[in-house]
């Protein structure tokens, strides 16, 4: 499946607040990477009519797995696949565990 054939939809924390600390795979090549989802928080918002609550979600790989910016299939379980932008960040300053890390902002 190419990303040509997932139908973009409306996606929203209540699906990710469940999977913090679950793997979701990140369809890539040669193989698919584990993302750790971290965190799933939502953000400050200043409309009074909003579709959607903004939030931001927190991945890690593992130290040697790099992702550059792009848009990623996301899958875990029974959820996906969903297309997913996904920027590398630093390391959060209150996360000890190494790893790269990435971060996904839905407005």
């Amino acid at each position: 499946m190419n990303n040509d054939e997932i139908i973009p939809r409306a996606i929203h924390l209540q699906e990710f607040v469940p999977m913090v600390g679950q793997v979701l795979l990140a369809d890539c090549e040669p193989h698919p990477a584990e993302l750790v989802l971290v965190s799933a928080t939502p953000l400050k918002h200043h409309a009074t009519f909003i579709e959607r609550l903004p939030f931001i979600l927190i991945f890690r790989s593992k130290p040697e797995v790099q992702l550059v910016e792009a848009t990623y299939r996301l899958r875990c379980g029974e959820w996906g696949p969903d297309l997913v932008y996904i920027i590398p960040i630093a390391q959060p300053m209150d996360s000890e565990v190494p790893g790269q890390y990435y971060q996904a902002i839905f407005n």
